[in-house]
């Protein structure tokens, strides 16, 4: 099939030396999808989509495109143009409010290759296209942390803001819960042990998007993680006089206790050797090191689940 296409070498080797030869193959058939198909602009009435070539024209130069659409409501594709010529096309006369899928394919004399498609629909409107998709950074007895990323459009103008709303496990309302300009927010004044649905709102100067949700309800409560710490490497090297500095990774909830060790012994810091501790990490520093700096050093994180012990040289 065509993805047999492509340079093949043949390497003789025996005691006297080496020798290789080159065969490029091309297999006869129709194209490959075109690649990197994208909407780059969005009306009331119409979308603009652009693409490239297939990575595969199937042996044979592309003679055309064919540019189809779908309301997301029906089964079936229709054609909006069969002899596209370039690696654009605006789509014009849909109808404002519905989602379209739009799909492309290449044409080579052998016939219609693969389509690329749209993965979601799109709204045609000058409002935002829904956020991306939503994760959850943290959570507590009575808050949670949510970020997410930028609609894939704006719908031609800035986003001014976005809104979150959330909703009580046995309510049906929606209630607004914050407005920030950023793409996070953190939602407080949760009860502990509650459900909560999140989603979130892109809003410009033409109006609102539809909401993109949270995929899972979320329950108000402190998380509980077994402490962990893993160091990149089991030993480190560096010439005497030079300064050290091991970071290694830690996560646990609640944050974990730290301690470290030297030959089984508590490390003492001085103005020379220290020790500094984040959310995700333990930094050891070491100035001007000395010959006496090397040995056994062990790093123990330990919070109410449980400890982990890990060690370095």
């Amino acid at each position: 099939n065509r993805y047999d296409s492509g340079k093949y070498t043949l390497t003789l080797e025996n005691s006297s030396g080496m020798k290789s030869a080159f065969v490029t193959v091309r297999v006869l058939d129709t194209p490959s999808p075109p690649v990197n198909l994208k909407v780059t602009e969005i009306t009331k009435n119409s979308v603009s989509i652009t693409w490239e070539p297939p990575l595969l024209d199937g042996g044979s130069k592309i003679k055309n495109y064919i540019v189809e659409k779908r309301e997301a409501t029906r089964k079936s594709y229709a054609a909006v143009v069969t002899n596209c010529h370039k690696n654009s096309w605006k789509i014009e006369q849909l109808q404002e409010g519905c989602s379209y899928y739009f799909r492309v394919t290449a044409e080579n004399e052998y016939g219609i290759g693969l389509p690329a498609r749209t993965a979601d629909p799109i709204k045609v409107a000058e409002v935002p296209q829904p956020p991306g998709k939503i994760t959850v950074d943290d959570v507590t007895r009575n808050s949670v942390s949510l970020s997410w990323t930028k609609p894939e459009h704006d719908g031609g103008s800035k986003i001014i803001q976005y809104i979150v709303e959330m909703q009580a496990k046995h309510s049906e309302k929606w209630s607004e819960c914050a407005r920030v300009k950023t793409l996070e927010a953190v939602i407080t004044n949760l009860t502990q042990g509650e459900e909560y649905l999140f989603r979130v709102v892109a809003v410009n100067e033409k109006g609102r998007s539809d909401p993109r949700s949270l995929a899972v309800p979320i329950v108000a409560k402190d998380l509980v993680i077994e402490p962990d710490v893993r160091p990149a490497f089991s030993s480190y090297s560096v010439q005497v006089g030079q300064d050290l500095k091991i970071e290694v990774p830690i996560s646990g909830r609640p944050k974990p206790t730290i301690t470290w060790t030297k030959d089984d012994l508590p490390l003492k810091q001085t103005t020379r050797i220290n020790v500094t501790d984040s959310l995700d990490l333990t930094v050891l520093s070491i100035k001007e090191t000395h010959k006496d700096d090397g040995g056994h050093y062990g790093i123990t994180v330990a919070n109410v689940v449980g400890q982990k012990t890990a060690s370095i040289e």
